[in-house]
């Protein structure tokens, strides 16, 4: 589910908070670390659980229009095409989401008939949904265009929704954003058949070894800051170190960890990575500078004989 980028951006925050905090429990950090990994994959259920949500009050008003004492016929015969969405009907049946949601004690209760009405009367005030509606097609890849379409146009700004799930995590503030990347990128990539029995992805790729990396990284990072402060002030051209920000530093030296600790992952690989997190926490000044430090420094580390690279990470690859 989490794959490196995200564990990437992880350590980088918490390496931020551990700065900010002025602590030197590198161990309470890592366990927060690792919490924090585990409130991020929380979150992303929080959001499979909020559609479904969505999707059970929209039915509930379909059957409610149909009691009142004079139905319209929009009432009598309402358009099912959301409420019968393939993938929202099969997250509502799915078992194992109904597990995490009750693991995770997410419950709706009290936002049934106040903000879920509120975030369904926003949807279909959406152009997604009223064209979803009405285009005719009746296909698993429309339920999932649709879905993820209205994810990625709507949920990002959505300060009802934000606001909903910062006051229940405080977790939650800095990860909104990165969740719903999360949940867009698994409804996009939903094959036509998932069903109610197929179970959720689990929080890491490969735990042992996801673990592992997330924690070297981090601990790196930290224990070898004053090192890599030496080696940027070598070599840094018409920068003022002292100015910097605090994020761009940690970029480089979570970097400079991936060059000198992690053997297996390509150079181009590392400042890949590191070039788009910047985009995510950097200003566009800040990303060019980040760049041209990474070149720098490989380039450096390799001429010191400080950059070896192993396997599929072979250096000139």
């Amino acid at each position: 589910m989490l794959h490196r980028r995200f564990l990437r951006v992880k350590a980088l925050q918490e390496i931020y908070a551990y700065h900010q905090s002025n602590s030197s429990d590198i161990a309470l950090a890592e366990r927060h670390l690792l919490q924090s990994v585990d409130e991020l994959y929380k979150l992303f259920i929080y959001q499979l659980t909020f559609w479904v949500e969505v999707r059970q009050f929209a039915e509930r008003r379909i059957e409610e229009n149909k009691q009142k004492h004079f139905p319209t016929e929009e009432d009598l015969n309402p358009n099912m095409k959301f409420v019968n969405n393939r993938i929202l009907r099969a997250l509502d049946d799915n078992e194992h989401l109904e597990a995490l949601r009750k693991q995770y004690k997410i419950d709706w209760t009290d936002s049934r008939e106040d903000f879920i009405r509120n975030m369904f009367v926003k949807l279909t005030e959406t152009t997604e949904y009223q064209e979803y509606m009405t285009n005719g097609k009746d296909s698993f890849g429309d339920d999932r265009a649709f879905l993820a379409t209205v994810i990625e146009n709507e949920m990002p700004e959505n300060g009802l929704l934000f606001d909903y799930y910062s006051d229940r995590d405080l977790f939650f503030n800095s990860d909104y954003q990165i969740a719903i990347y999360l949940l867009w990128k698994y409804i996009s990539e939903l094959p036509g058949s998932f069903d109610a029995a197929t179970p959720m992805p689990p929080v890491y790729y490969a735990e042992e070894e996801d673990k592992a990396f997330v924690k070297k990284l981090f601990e790196g990072t930290i224990l070898h800051a004053d090192e890599y402060m030496e080696l940027v002030k070598a070599h840094i051209s018409n920068w003022d170190y002292e100015r910097l920000a605090l994020m761009d530093i940690i970029l480089i030296f979570m970097a400079l960890t991936e060059f000198t600790q992690f053997h297996e992952i390509p150079v181009k690989v590392t400042i890949n990575e590191y070039i788009e997190i910047s985009k995510l926490y950097s200003t566009s000044e800040s990303r060019r500078f980040v760049n041209g430090m990474l070149d720098r420094l490989s380039t450096v580390l390799k001429e010191e004989g400080k950059l070896v690279k192993t396997g599929l990470g072979l250096i000139d690859k």
